[in-house]
């Protein structure tokens, strides 16, 4: 194994690990051994609810060294999962102790990676029901990686912590309106959101079941992808997937390889929104002009209809899929849910059956206009948060902050867009600022390899590494 100095100050992306397995310089148990002396070095950090009990990490890892490092693609690599992802054998709590309970079984997308090598730690903190972009809507919350007086991002906090901190190489959360990149954003990393329906669901608790989707946080796109490949495909247990194209009926993606031959939509200086924040808006224009310095064609489009879609989340009858969820839980425990995420999920009661049809309508139509919108450019650029608030900021005002967080990621799902949010900036505050791309359903793969080509273009330390040169 590699000596204690260096395995302690190592990344733990997905590149290095396999080239540390490969020469056999260390083994999956020195990399448990590590993951849990970062975890108790931290002390309680309020990243995990519930962590696999060490012993039997180690022995999935002991298990691993039958088994030649090449034959599983995920061999060795640490991950963990939001707590309303089912992990058979620990309880799921969507953070509210509470709800606490014992699944029957795994998620299928949990048990697709640990079938390929991955070794499972944990499962993290959350907004509580996945109702928040704030990260600081639960019982117990982590702080951000960069300054602790500042949000880490919801809904998936601690997931992204997780892998900003170097305690996995890969966590899932879950994104009904921005929570897997969010939380990427503020803690500099990468949040792959692929379109809904092409990574199973099934063994989860929903927000919105129709359009929910399971992110994947890593470090590099390349990590994201890879674990997207394997964690996405057929499950017929969930009624909600979709057809993944396959090698015989593959659609090439319209998208071109080279950042040089893009035509990069931006929103409309109308409806560009930073919320006061001069350096955030700072950060976004200089990534504009850094994109055109790398040869693509950024054109401005107009981006109110995106933005109709997006208030449909909180502010609508959509609601009624959140609510459908919860609602056995919120009779009986009404005094067990947050608050601020009990007050959003009762709006539904106001609807009616008629109000939901009117707005499957306007979706359908919102979805042809984006269509037209992508006939004209190849990928949108947004800011993945156009700011970025202290912990105090949100106690004082969270129901409009958070909705605030959530202005350039709300649309995305309801559109069935594919998105990837990457590290662009570190603010001259010290803070990251990040973007996220998108495109139409089932783009990812061109999403990461853009995503993977900015990183190389911006070469940001990954993680908190980056705040060390501050």
């Amino acid at each position: 194994m590699k000596s204690n100095q260096t395995i302690e100050v190592m990344s733990f992306d997905i590149a290095s690990l396999r080239a540390a397995y490969a020469d056999t310089s260390l083994s999956p148990v020195d990399v448990v051994e590590e993951v849990y002396r970062r975890i108790a070095a931290r002390g309680e950090d309020f990243v995990w609810t519930t962590l696999v009990d060490k012993t039997e990490a180690l022995q999935t890892a002991e298990d691993l060294l039958a088994v030649n490092s090449s034959s599983l693609p995920l061999y060795g690599i640490p991950f963990s999962v939001k707590d309303n992802i089912h992990v058979k054998g620990l309880p799921t709590t969507a953070s509210c102790p509470d709800y606490s309970h014992f699944p029957k079984d795994s998620a299928t997308v949990v048990k697709k990676l640990i079938t390929a090598g991955a070794i499972l730690i944990g499962k993290n903190t959350m907004d509580q029901f996945a109702t928040g972009l704030v990260g600081v809507r639960s019982p117990g919350h982590p702080v951000n990686t960069f300054n602790p007086e500042y949000i880490p991002g919801g809904s998936s906090s601690g997931s992204g912590v997780a892998v900003a901190v170097g305690l996995v190489s890969f966590s899932l959360g879950s994104d009904t309106g921005g929570s897997g990149r969010i939380p990427a954003a503020l803690n500099n990393i990468v949040g792959l959101k692929p379109t809904p329906g092409l990574i199973s669901t099934a063994g989860m608790v929903y927000a919105n079941r129709s359009f929910d989707c399971v992110p994947i946080f890593a470090l590099t796109c390349s990590d994201a992808k890879q674990v997207f490949d394997l964690a996405a495909g057929a499950d017929i247990s969930d009624p909600f997937l979709r057809s993944k194209h396959n090698s015989q009926t593959e659609v090439p993606s319209n998208i071109p390889t080279s950042v040089s031959q893009l035509v990069v939509g931006v929103p409309d200086l109308a409806n560009r929104q930073f919320f006061g924040d001069s350096l955030a808006e700072k950060c976004f224009n200089d990534s504009i002009a850094r994109m055109e310095s790398l040869g693509a064609e950024v054109i401005e489009i107009n981006f109110s209809h995106f933005l109709e879609a997006g208030k449909m989340l909180f502010d609508g009858p959509l609601l009624a899929e959140r609510y459908s969820s919860l609602e056995a839980f919120l009779v009986t425990n009404p005094d067990s849910v947050n608050s601020n995420v009990k007050a959003i999920v009762e709006k539904a009661k106001q609807y009616s059956a008629v109000d939901l049809c009117k707005e499957y309508y306007r979706i359908t139509e919102l979805k042809a206009m984006t269509r037209v919108v992508f006939s004209t450019i190849d990928v949108l650029m947004v800011p993945t948060a156009g700011t970025i608030y202290t912990i105090d900021e949100v106690a004082a005002d969270p129901v409009n902050l958070n909705t605030n967080m959530g202005y350039y990621t709300y649309y995305a799902n309801i559109l069935q867009l594919s998105a990837i949010a990457v590290p662009a900036a570190i603010r001259e505050d010290g803070l990251p600022f990040g973007l996220c791309f998108l495109a139409g359903p089932q783009e990812e793969a061109s999403l990461a390899a853009l995503g993977e080509q900015w990183q190389k273009d911006t070469n940001l330390l990954l993680g908190v590494n980056a705040a060390l040169r501050f």
